[in-house]
Parts: C-alpha cells; sequence; structure tokens
C-alpha cells in the first residue's frame, strides 16, 4: 500500500497528463487517473502500473475526484490539476528542485499536524497564483498573492489544485459537492472544512500551474459554471454572505460575463 494516492482528473488536456504520467512512472505512489475526455487510450497502453478510470461522458471535477477516492488506498491524497508541473525555474525557495514535492507536503503535513495542504502555486510568467484565498460577504474570491499579507488563520481555503489532504477526512466530510460538477467545489469543501474544526496550512514548495488549460477550450462553460455555483455557494452558507445590493451586482456581474461568452462563440 503507497502512503500516497495520487488522483488526476483530465478531459481534454494529454499533453498535461503525458508530462504528469511520465513524472510519476517511477514513484511510490498509488496513481489513479479519471478520464472524463476518453482521451487515455494510447497512454493506457504504456503505462499499466496505473489506474485508469474511464468515463463514457464528462462526469465533472467534483464527480470525478470523489469516484477516485473511492480507490484510494494511501493515507494521504493527492488532488492534481493535469496542468500542475513540478519544475520550477528561477525559484525563491533553497534546492527547490533538489526536493520530491509530495514527501515535502507529507512531511510538512505531519510535523505541523495539518489535515491538508498546498504547495505555492506559481504562474508560467513567474507570479504568484494564490496563496489560498478569503470568501467574501458579497460572494466574490479575494486570492492572497503577497507573503506580507499572508495569515493562514485569515483565510477561507486553499486551491484543489495540488491538494494533499489525509484520505480519511476527505471520506469523512463526503467529498465534493457533486452537485457543482466543476469550478467552486473546493471553495464549498474547506467552508465545511473548517467548520468541522480541520486544519490546512500552506508548504514553502512551489510547483507550476498553467492555470485554465482545458477551461479556455470550453466556450462559456466556465462562466456558466461560475453563475450557478455562486449561488449554489450562497444557499450553502448563508453565514458567509451578506444578501445586499452589492451581491445582487456581484450576480448581474456573472450573469453578464456568461451572456459576452456566449455571444462570442457564435
Amino acid at each position: 500500500m503507497s502512503k500516497v494516492s495520487v488522483i488526476i482528473p483530465t478531459f481534454n488536456n494529454i499533453n498535461g497528463l503525458s508530462y504528469l504520467l511520465n513524472y510519476f512512472k517511477d514513484k511510490p505512489y498509488q496513481v489513479i487517473v479519471v478520464d472524463n475526455g476518453k482521451i487515455t487510450q494510447n497512454l493506457r497502453l504504456k503505462a499499466k502500473q496505473f489506474i485508469f478510470l474511464v468515463q463514457e461522458k464528462n462526469l465533472g471535477f467534483a464527480k470525478g475526484i470523489n469516484l477516485g477516492a473511492k480507490y484510494a488506498n494511501g493515507e494521504w491524497m493527492l488532488i492534481l490539476n493535469d496542468d500542475i508541473e513540478f519544475k520550477i525555474q528561477n525559484s525563491k525557495i533553497k534546492n527547490q528542485n533538489e526536493k520530491n514535492p509530495i514527501e515535502f507536503l507529507v512531511e510538512y503535513a505531519e510535523k505541523n499536524n495539518l489535515d491538508a495542504v498546498t504547495p505555492i502555486l506559481r504562474n508560467p510568467d513567474g507570479t504568484i497564483e494564490n496563496l489560498g484565498y478569503k470568501v467574501l460577504p458579497y460572494g466574490r474570491i479575494k486570492l492572497v498573492k503577497e507573503f506580507a499579507s499572508f495569515r493562514v488563520n485569515d483565510l477561507d481555503g486553499i486551491t484543489a489544485a495540488c491538494l494533499l489532504i489525509k484520505t480519511e477526512v476527505f471520506k469523512k466530510l463526503g467529498g465534493f459537492d457533486e452537485s457543482f460538477f466543476a469550478y467552486l467545489e473546493d471553495i464549498d469543501f474547506f467552508l465545511r472544512f473548517k467548520k468541522a474544526g480541520f486544519r490546512f496550512g500552506i508548504a514553502p514548495i512551489e510547483v507550476l500551474h498553467r492555470h485554465m488549460t482545458t477551461s479556455k477550450t470550453m466556450g462559456s462553460f466556465k462562466a456558466r459554471q461560475d453563475m450557478i455555483n455562486w449561488w449554489r455557494l450562497y444557499f450553502k452558507h448563508p453565514d458567509k454572505f451578506k444578501f445586499n445590493l452589492q451581491f445582487l451586482l456581484e450576480r448581474a456581474r456573472n450573469l453578464s460575463g456568461y451572456l459576452k461568452r456566449l455571444i462570442s462563440n457564435f
């Protein structure tokens, strides 16, 4: 039994998935690929040591991860987007590329008694994508990107793009809410996670995130999901929001963004 089960949902990013499978081919981890786009046929022939769960239709991120979790036998689960890379150029962290990032995450979590941990996410241009986020009362996410304004206790959650979490904690919380399909499911999860008294943190190691690799190929899909899922968050966590004019204006902004993307596709 591996200590870490890696779950990688994928839809149409064959290049990103190929990189990850090559990275993990000589690593002692259980690797579970949830193929929502039926793109892995050739890869399955080359990587028989991995578990491939090929779906007839796109399950979405939340349901895909939950499915993968049913097969996970590790003490820890690493939820991993297929647009994550572990090699960082010009990192500010000493000996960054000499470390095994997964082992580092596990050691950091265990040393600090954390139930979930994420690395620092960097964009391809070298900037920090985020160190976690705050959920604002009018229904918007504020990404924390500066160490000067960073306090873990002030955060509402961390991203699920590269998330190490105790398997038993993920399952105890019922995993992701599958009604979200994709986007904001990690926001909902970590609001529940914090309410249940679990602890998360950000480890001092970096990964590269080629953000929106899949989403930017899907037209108005993300905008539509954001528009719907913010209402889901409001009804599930009314204590986090203020139903006022500012909240309604933000929902109107979501609707406007969706309509603009929809029209641009014609």
